[in-house]
């Protein structure tokens, strides 16, 4: 069975309908007192997906993602900072993405998170979105820079045959790769 999926053009795609959606069910709860309540879950929601969407392309179990979004989901409602949240789902994306899906060296991993969670997170406060319109945009411009992550982090992202050819292909050409070195 051939899995030919495309990180990078999916999580773009990703963004894009989650910045969509976020855009047309905030403009019902914008002026209302339930707007941190629908912030929160809207942005719960987008990373519980992309958290299985990453899973699914690593073969991982889906339960392995579980705990850290368990772990979102207690504190998104023990606390009512926005900010906190905020900065802890992108923690909690870190701690999925490069602690449970791709694993790499710890140094390698650290770097990138910090360029693109952290990076992609100050670059939606930078421009300070004070608005549903502008938060929606802020939420597809994080996915945009996500998904930088896997054109420089992993061969998936530019490696159209690698993708396309059988896992047991795969394992045979990474074993050949370990022999020759």
């Amino acid at each position: 069975m051939n899995n030919s999926n495309r990180p990078v053009r999916t999580t773009i795609f990703f963004g894009l309908i989650c910045g969509l959606i976020f855009l047309t069910l905030g403009l019902i709860f914008e002026r209302t007192a339930f707007w941190s309540i629908f912030f929160r879950t809207a942005i719960f929601a987008c990373l519980t997906v992309y958290s299985f969407i990453l899973a699914s392309w690593t073969r991982k179990k889906r339960i392995s993602v579980i705990f850290p979004l368990l772990f979102l989901f207690v504190f998104n409602f023990a606390q009512s900072s926005n900010s906190a949240f905020l900065l802890l789902c992108l923690g909690t994306l870190s701690w999925i993405r490069s602690g449970i899906c791709f694993q790499n060296a710890f140094s390698k991993s650290l770097g990138a998170e910090i360029i693109f969670s952290i990076g992609g997170g100050a670059m939606v406060a930078y421009f300070n979105p004070c608005s549903t319109v502008t938060w929606a945009l802020g939420i597809w411009m994080f996915f945009l820079i996500q998904s930088l992550y896997f054109i420089l982090m992993t061969d998936t992202g530019n490696n159209e045959e690698h993708l396309n050819t059988d896992v047991f292909e795969q394992a045979r050409m990474r074993a050949e790769g370990i022999l020759t070195r």
